[in-house]
């Protein structure tokens, strides 16, 4: 705070100050003029510049006012104050007063809102006009890349009347014809079978013998090469077959063939099968013998020694292994399981497509040169590391069953594992991440996994102890798993089933979750022995490229289904329509069939009472045979096999 003296001093500062302010102000209208005239007499004159008299001239110059914009709209060119003076509620009230002043401010708010709302509306439709005129450039330079790219097609269109006026291609729609009629199916079985075929039929209960379809021939035909023969084992595709009789001798049949050719080997063989390059005899030695589809490059046949110490060139070789009891094969590859439960794989071409299925010994990543029919050991699938306590040991791993595809291999262990390698793009390894190459072995199912997989099918209730791998199976580019739970089968399939070959009733491109056929679960029949009903089982599952039998294991003869693709009739139903679920194929033709067409017609549409069942235990002279079919590319068979 300040003292007393120090603000005295200042109260005395202000009022000087105010006395000097009033005497400036009254001494100042000493300076005032008496009228406007003399102000002009004594006023100063300014020069600002050359040429230029007053600020007004020089502001006209350096400023030019802008003359008003012709498209300026009359909104802008209103006087504000003239028109808010103007309005009907200030014209009742006094100006200056209290109320005219508060209406004055209220027009005034309401002109500056009407003001915004306009400016809103304008800038809302500049907006929109260049929204509209950015689509509209958008459609334009659309328009006119498609017509640069389509300009042909749309000459041709615009000009084809034009052109083509006097050409009339006009086409009558075909007659409607009632398919399942009799004349139809009379008609539809004259062109699938011809008289020679006709001639040519025999008592299928009594003769054996092949009957052949697909390849374009959409009823079982008979082949006369084969009659009387019993075979072991056969391998089918495009015209060509090669059997093992029941000998074990090597027979091969082409089409337009009146009698088969003997492939002469100097061992009995059991099994056959092939790739792309060799056919694949297995021994009843247990051995691995092949020999080439054509010249293939690079084939070194077994030289052997005559009696007079000679080399002499064989047709054959064999591989290095022994105890071979199953394989199977792919497109360049070929699966062997031996009788150890050991695993291996071999290359057959000289320049394979490696997927993987040769294992990480020859990884595709690693662009190794893959030996050609030289047994590649699977180390990695063969054994496995045990734990015990603190000490690990390596024990070996044993298997039950190999099958191979296209580019990919699949196998069942003693635990009822599944385990998978290869080609992965259809998810047939069983791995959702379906990348091209699985060139590990790795195990995508156990019996856990069955139990979930089938809780739907044999209820949640169901056991994962009781449930068995009976075999696995491959085509092109699917992969099958029959499972044994208690008496029942169940089918899981996965893979490609864009022909509809996984047999679960949709056609699906890729399926990497198994799916069931669930059709033949469930399955019933009366057993006269037992005086019971019993479980229908599946007996054996035959896959060929792109479609599949399945034959059931029921009191008697076995009942035949088929499914996936039947492109060329590789059914032998007559017919050429895929299935993506088991369907029933018509009974074999006999010789009194040829006596009434028609009827024959009739009964090759029934499904019912005149399906397929295929002889087992059946007795031929003093033999007891069955019947066995096999499948390929578009093509199968049924050959009569002693048990």
């Amino acid at each position: 705070m300040l003292p007393k003296p120090m603000i005295r001093h200042l109260r005395l500062l202000g009022s000087n100050t105010n006395r000097a302010t009033l005497l400036r102000k009254f001494k100042s209208g000493n300076n005032k003029f008496s009228s406007i005239e003399e102000f002009n007499k004594n006023k100063t004159k300014y020069s600002y510049g050359y040429n230029f008299d007053s600020l007004k001239e020089l502001d006209d110059k350096t400023q030019p006012k802008s003359e008003p914009s012709k498209s300026r709209s009359n909104e802008d060119t209103i006087d504000i104050n003239e028109a808010i003076e103007n309005d009907p509620r200030l014209t009742k009230l006094k100006p200056g007063s209290h109320e005219y002043r508060e209406t004055l401010h209220q027009l005034h708010q309401e002109f500056i809102s009407k003001q915004k709302n306009q400016q809103k509306r304008y800038e809302f439709n500049e907006r929109m006009r260049g929204v509209f005129y950015g689509v509209a450039a958008l459609v334009g330079v659309v328009s006119i890349h498609q017509i640069f790219m389509n300009y042909e097609s749309i000459k041709n269109r615009l000009l084809m009347n034009y052109t083509y006026k006097d050409f009339n291609d006009e086409v009558g729609d075909a007659p409607k014809k009632n398919v399942k009629s009799s004349k139809h199916l009379l008609e539809k079985l004259e062109r699938e079978l011809s008289d020679e075929n006709i001639t040519q039929l025999k008592d299928s209960m009594v003769t054996p013998g092949v009957y052949q379809f697909g390849d374009n021939t959409k009823i079982p035909i008979r082949i006369p090469a084969f009659d009387g023969m019993f075979l072991k084992d056969a391998f089918i595709e495009r015209g060509h077959i090669i059997a093992i009789t029941d000998k074990g001798k090597v027979v091969e049949w082409k089409r337009g063939q009146h009698a088969v050719t003997e492939v002469k080997l100097p061992f009995l063989v059991d099994k056959i099968t092939a790739t792309s390059d060799y056919v694949y005899y297995l021994t009843s030695q247990g051995e691995v013998a092949y020999t080439p589809r054509k010249s293939a490059a690079g084939f070194l046949p077994m030289l052997k020694r005559n009696w007079l110490g000679l080399l002499k060139s064989q047709t054959f070789n064999k591989l290095d292994v022994k105890n071979v009891v199953q394989f199977s094969s792919g497109i360049n590859h070929l699966s062997f399981l031996t009788k150890q439960g050991q695993i291996f794989v071999v290359n057959s071409s000289k320049n394979p497509k490696n997927m993987g299925q040769f294992g990480p010994q020859y990884s595709p990543f690693d662009k190794k040169e893959i030996p050609v029919n030289k047994p590649i050991d699977m180390t990695l699938l063969n054994n496995e590391i045990v734990k015990e306590g603190n000490l690990k040991r390596i024990v070996t791993r044993k298997f039950t069953d190999i099958a191979s595809g296209d580019y990919f291999n699949i196998a069942a262990d003693v635990n009822d594992s599944v385990w998978t390698w290869g080609d992965n793009t259809f998810g047939q390894c069983g791995d959702s991440n379906t990348t091209q190459i699985e060139p590990i072995p790795r195990k995508v199912f156990d019996k856990k996994d069955y139990k979930r997989i089938c809780r739907n099918v044999f209820g949640k209730g169901a056991k994962d102890t009781n449930f068995e791998v009976t075999r696995v199976l491959a085509s092109k580019e699917t992969s099958y798993i029959i499972l044994k739970y208690n008496d029942q089968n169940a089918i899981l399939s996965l893979g490609n089933g864009l022909n509809g070959q996984l047999g679960g009733g949709r056609y699906l491109h890729v399926c990497s979750y198994p799916e069931i056929i669930k059709s033949l679960i469930g399955l019933k029949e009366f057993d006269e022995e037992t005086n019971a009903v019993v479980n229908i089982g599946i007996k054996d599952a035959i896959p060929g490229r792109d479609h599949m039998f399945i034959v059931l294991d029921n009191r008697g003869s076995k009942d035949v289904f088929a499914l996936g693709s039947n492109q060329y009739g590789q059914f032998g139903n007559g017919k050429r329509i895929k299935a993506c679920k088991p369907t029933r194929l018509p009974r074999l033709l006999e010789p009194q069939d040829g006596e009434n067409k028609l009827d024959l017609a009739k009964s090759i549409n029934d499904m019912n009472t005149q399906r397929l069942q295929l002889l087992d235990n059946h007795k031929i002279g003093k033999r007891n045979v069955e019947q066995a079919i096999a499948a390929g590319e578009d093509s199968s068979m049924i050959y009569y096999k002693v048990k």
